[in-house]
């Protein structure tokens, strides 16, 4: 998935921001509720409007970006 993330990051570079968290961060684990990894969120105002749980493909993930 970090290959997938970074091309779709360098893709939608001013429009997006793709961050990575570490599972070792605890504070972020709980607020986001993660039990398994990779966990991904698209989070727009302060809410999360998509989430992955396990690999997906990067069309589904660029689809949650454009908020589709």
């Amino acid at each position: 998935m970090a290959s997938v993330l970074k091309e779709v990051a360098r893709e939608t570079k001013g429009r997006a921001v793709i961050g990575l968290v570490m599972v070792s961060d605890r504070e972020l684990t709980r607020a986001f509720a993660i039990t398994r990894i990779p966990a991904i969120f698209v989070v727009r105002n302060a809410e999360v409007t998509a989430s992955f749980l396990g690999v997906v493909p990067k069309g589904r993930i660029e689809q949650a970006l454009r908020g589709s």
